[in-house]
């Protein structure tokens, strides 16, 4: 009994005496370092990058995808299903475009996106985009891309990208 009793006082201390997470930022806040939606020349360079992404996706062009993604890095899908039940899969990409970005396969991919909000420090970026896809020229599945960009050298590349695939996009 004793047990019990202490260890409700020691949790309902730690409750008191724990630090919230407060939704008001300290008085002197600068955003500037945490972030900014992208304009100008800097959007332009950043979504130029992702315009190569959909050709090399589009054209099954594995030399542009060499220019425009660091080796090594893994691409995360997430199906959502009608029901809404979701499902996550991590994927090799260099893996994957060995064996997807065949040009001598008949398959034929067209994604496009638009959209896109684009936020940058000036050394790294996150793309936002809704998209569409389709295989052979019929509806395969919709979503959003979001993709993870890093300015090495006065270039971006993509370190990682995600995205979800809805069948329905209604």
């Amino acid at each position: 009994m004793h047990k019990r009793i202490f260890l409700l006082f020691v949790l309902k201390c730690s409750f008191l005496c724990s630090q919230s997470l407060s939704i008001h930022p300290p008085e002197k806040y600068s955003k500037a370092p945490f972030g900014i939606v992208a304009s100008g020349i800097d959007e332009k360079e950043i979504l130029a990058v992702i315009d190569q992404f959909m050709v090399a996706v589009n054209t099954k062009d594995k030399s542009i995808f060499n220019r425009i993604l660091y080796k090594g890095i893994n691409r995360i899908v997430t199906n959502i299903e009608k029901d809404g039940k979701a499902s996550t899969t991590v994927i090799d990409n260099d893996q994957s475009i060995s064996l997807r970005m065949n040009p001598k396969t008949s398959e034929q991919f067209r994604e496009r996106y638009w959209d896109a909000k684009v936020i940058t420090d000036g050394y790294i970026a996150s793309v936002w985009a809704p998209y569409d896809f389709y295989l052979n020229g019929s509806f395969s599945h919709c979503g959003v891309d979001l993709f993870y960009l890093v300015k090495t050298n006065n270039k971006w590349k993509i370190a990682h990208f995600g995205y979800t695939r809805h069948k329905s996009c209604k």
